[in-house]
């Protein structure tokens, strides 16, 4: 049976603020830089399909899936300008009426909020709304935005509206710009063909919001990732709102971290959550800037403990009174299945798959906050030693100066090591593992449905593009591939095999002759080109 599209698959671009429309300079917590490219890209496989002799596999119309993070909502910490209309939805009017901590570290994840937290999105990237609009004016083209843990707020219907509302502004924008310029400057090429207006009714069935994953019978099943991972996955990630008050997201640890802790260091180091690993920032911060380091250990790290232990405080007492029937529970919705599965028992197959790979990284997690302490007691250690070693030299105690050099050599080369263990942490295989498993089950699915076997497993979460055979067994291998992210990775390692910027992508034509046969179409965009590119991945060691 032919299929009614071709896909494209992206994931992790953490949109947020963008040019700030006071001085038109990027906020410091912006990580997002490519709109142009990104119009480029968009642009370059809409025509793909409309060149002269194109082939048949190449003429449908595209699916563009987001795979979660497309927005980075915990990185808006604007505030609205007195007066502005979100304060009277908040039931205050003026900046000194809102909280400590809302003045500190922004708006929160109420409905309304992420509405103004999206609109100031679109003002500080309005070429990548413009292109997204453009992509949607082309018929047949469709969206699809999952969630992730950077971007869960678009699980409120107000913001899936706004989105679709912000969408048709910026078209119509475009098209009123080309028709006055003739679109000379523009990315994204005018054709008469194109409507004047894009019609918002459309886009109520053309961008879709599946609750938790995506899967079509046959092609592929994505899903973002974060729920594997202790520190970023949600109690409920289908609806994850505060059991007490619905009108709030129930956030995980993760979220806290960046909300009140990383947020500021970007204030300090906005290149510091792209550098990778976690370890080379840390050595590089003690290294480089110890007044900074010092702040986080004083100011920063105590104000993200005591907000953690608080929401961990708030989340007992709601336990107990779930508990006593004080409370309703979280309902977990049923999944989105392709027709002839077994929805209810497959999702809960799907949550304890979850859980058992939670509970692998639970246990790294352990391993690697042990290594953290044993790192900063190690470097204390070596201080404390470099110190009485100096005090030894100047008293003329010369052999015990030597000694106490050597000990707080060895110290440094312990903290070292055991600062790598945070490393480990942050390249588990979890994502891999977790496809593994999920294969497993809709394989053995398939045998008792007769459903379509799929040949591809699709995350993004981990900023990491790879791809990995999971079964070559039956008709056609099945792959595990992570589409990676649009935002600059800083490592050295990395560095040395590949860019910076990746600007990664999957492209599934699934009419294709060797579709099923060929390796996946895991690619790059290289903005210099104008065109995709093959990413450079390696083989395991």
């Amino acid at each position: 049976m032919s299929a009614s599209h071709n896909y494209l698959f992206v994931s992790d671009l953490h949109l947020s603020e963008g040019r700030l429309p006071e001085d038109g300079r990027f906020s410091r917590n912006e990580d997002f830089f490519h709109d142009y490219a990104f119009a480029r890209f968009v642009a370059y496989h809409v025509q793909l399909g409309k060149q002269n002799n194109a082939p048949a596999y190449l003429q449908k119309p595209w699916r563009l899936v987001i795979n979660g993070d497309i927005f980075d909502f915990l990185q808006v910490v604007s505030l609205p300008a007195e007066g502005d209309e979100l304060f009277r939805v908040r039931g205050v009017r003026t900046y000194a009426e809102l909280s400590a901590n809302e003045r500190r570290y922004g708006l929160g994840t109420r409905p309304k909020e992420v509405v103004w937290k999206l609109q100031r999105i679109a003002a500080g990237h309005p070429l990548f709304f413009q292109a997204l609009g453009w992509f949607l004016a082309h018929d047949g083209n469709e969206l699809i935005l999952l969630k992730g843990n950077h971007d869960i707020e678009i699980y409120w219907p107000e913001a899936q509206q706004v989105i679709r509302q912000l969408l048709v502004e910026a078209y119509d924008d475009w098209h009123d710009e080309v028709k006055l310029t003739g679109g000379l400057d523009s990315p994204l090429p005018f054709s008469a063909e194109l409507p004047e207006n894009l019609n918002f009714r459309r886009l109520e069935t053309a961008v879709r919001f599946p609750p938790s994953f995506y899967l079509e019978d046959g092609l592929f099943y994505a899903e973002h990732g974060c729920q594997y991972e202790p520190a970023n996955a949600f109690d409920n990630f289908e609806n994850p709102t505060l059991p007490d008050n619905p009108q709030l997201i129930a956030l995980p640890s993760g979220s806290f971290f960046v909300r009140y802790f990383f947020n500021k260091v970007e204030e300090i180091h906005p290149f510091a959550d792209n550098m990778k690993p976690i370890s080379r920032y840390l050595a590089w911060v003690i290294q480089n800037a110890p007044s900074a380091a010092a702040r986080f250990l004083v100011d920063l790290l105590p104000r993200f403990l005591l907000a953690y232990v608080k929401s961990k405080l708030k989340g007992l007492r709601d336990w107990r009174r779930r508990m006593r029937g004080q409370m309703r529970a979280p309902q977990l919705e049923a999944a989105q299945f392709g027709t002839g599965m077994e929805k209810e028992r497959l999702a809960e197959q799907l949550l304890t798959i979850q859980e058992q790979i939670r509970k692998q990284m639970r246990r790294a997690s352990r391993m690697t906050t042990i290594g953290s302490l044993l790192s900063i007691v190690f470097r204390i250690l070596g201080l404390i030693l470099f110190l009485m070693a100096l005090s030894s030299f100047v008293q003329g105690q010369f052999a015990l100066t030597g000694i106490y050099l050597i000990l707080g050599g060895l110290s440094g080369l312990l903290a070292s090591m055991a600062l790598r263990l945070l490393d480990k942490l942050m390249s588990a295989p979890y994502l891999q593992l977790a496809s593994e498993a999920i294969c497993r089950l809709l394989n053995d699915q398939v045998e008792k449905t007769g459903a379509a076997r799929i040949p591809y497993f699709i995350f993004g979460h981990d900023h990491t593009a790879s791809l990995r055979i999971l079964n070559e067994e039956g008709e056609f291998p099945q792959w595990y591939v992570n589409t990676g992210a649009w935002i600059p990775v800083f490592s050295e390692e990395e560095r040395l095999l590949r860019q910076d910027d990746q600007l990664t992508f999957l492209r599934l034509l699934p009419d294709h002759p060797e579709f099923k046969r060929r390796p996946p179409e895991l690619l790059q965009w290289s903005a210099e080109a104008d065109e995709p590119r093959e990413i450079r991945l390696f083989a395991d060691k």
